[in-house]
């Protein structure tokens, strides 16, 4: 095989990588149980859920993505023993027939003071956060409305 057509090869190789490090980069991850940064995200979240449940919980984690200082999650609350969660108990008790169980999809967001709660919504019929990268400039691939 001519040199030139090795180091043509070697070329494509390394300029493949380079490639798919930069897409890598680009694609939302998610924080592995018990990391310092998962349970900063799930915090961030904690004291609403936990008002509008009227007691403290802990998350069943459904969804999870981080990207560029971004967290979209979907979450079950239940109680801190691994009970579920009596809406006749919450702040949802009049309104439960209207909704979708109490699954809570919600937004962080980390800046120098950390993750902090951008939005969050309870058991919405429809999908609640369809605008939220448009109105909080999250990025939309961590919602999987587009592909990175």
């Amino acid at each position: 095989m001519p040199q030139c057509t090795i180091k043509a090869l070697f070329m494509a190789i390394f300029l493949a990588g380079i490639t798919l490090a930069q897409g890598k980069a680009q694609q939302p991850y998610q924080p592995m149980r018990g990391t310092a940064e998962r349970t900063a995200i799930l915090n961030a979240v904690r004291p609403k859920i936990e008002a509008e449940m009227r007691g403290p919980v802990i998350f069943v984690v459904r969804t999870l993505r981080v990207l560029d200082g971004w967290a979209f999650m979907q979450l079950d609350p239940q109680r801190p023993d691994g009970r579920p969660i009596n809406p006749a108990n919450t702040i949802w008790a009049d309104d439960i027939e209207m909704m979708d169980g109490l699954t809570v999809w919600a937004l962080a967001r980390n800046s120098t003071g950390g993750w902090g709660l951008v939005d969050a919504v309870t058991g919405p019929t429809d999908v609640a956060f369809f605008n939220w990268p448009e109105f909080y400039g999250a990025p939309a691939v961590i919602f999987g409305f587009e592909s990175p």
